[in-house]
């Protein structure tokens, strides 16, 4: 009874945390740019909550299999930053969409099936520092982009995707074991997003900006969700 209830609490939080961030991030990214959007995204909001659940359902030994799970998908998280910030540019929202979710989708396979979530972290502090080392300037501002939809009902999209979605990767991560759910539970939604409506709404530059600055925010993620899985 207890677990049934603390599952439900978990799909509840998870639910509620997720449309309320990107409503936040929306409207930090309109007041006060992009890049404040993006360190808000790149900041593990959702991690914790889960991993607390988990402790409070599984125990500690559980909870520290999914915060290491959770530190092994910044791997993915950083392979989407890097693929969608420097490809926003030459594509189109959703075809620059579709390649970062492909390279995102393999760095999670690797990380989930990889014995060694150090050896991950690793992998993942390699690409942050080489996507930030050799990201390229800015092109020109271009023509403003003409908003086809209200801002209200853009975000009001934005947010019931993310509560959609989310709630959908957990329910079929808790089959998998703690760690692949932490790969999962950490797998980038809330950037996905979040990424092509920037991409829309303000130009390719905007988003560049706001996936830089998600990037920059990895390394700090990997080491609190290390720390915390040693914690535990």
């Amino acid at each position: 009874m207890i677990g049934a209830r603390l599952q439900g609490m978990e799909i509840l939080l998870r639910t509620a945390l997720a449309p309320c961030l990107v409503l936040l991030v929306s409207a930090v990214a309109r007041r006060s740019g992009p890049r404040l959007g993006g360190l808000l995204l790149g900041v593990p909001m959702t991690s914790v909550p889960f991993a607390m659940l988990v402790w409070l359902d599984a125990g500690s030994g559980a909870a520290a299999r999914a915060a290491r799970g959770l530190a092994a998908a910044q791997l993915a998280v950083a392979c989407f930053c890097l693929a969608y910030g420097r490809l926003a540019p030459a594509l189109r929202p959703a075809r620059a969409l579709a390649v970062a979710l492909t390279s995102t989708a393999v760095a999670a396979a690797a990380a989930a099936t990889c014995p060694n979530v150090w050896l991950t972290a690793v992998g993942a502090l390699a690409v942050t520092c080489a996507g930030l080392a050799t990201w390229p300037p800015l092109p020109p501002a271009g023509r403003p982009v003409t908003r086809r939809v209200s801002p209200g009902r853009e975000v009001g999209t934005r947010m019931a995707l993310s509560a959609v979605t989310i709630p959908l990767a957990m329910t079929a991560a808790r089959a998998l074991g703690p760690f692949a759910a932490g790969v999962l539970a950490a797998f980038p939604v809330l950037l996905a997003v979040m990424a092509p409506a920037t991409h829309r709404a303000t130009g390719p530059q905007a988003v560049a900006v706001m996936m830089r600055a998600a990037l920059t925010v990895v390394p700090g993620t990997l080491a609190f969700l290390l720390l915390l899985s040693v914690a535990l």
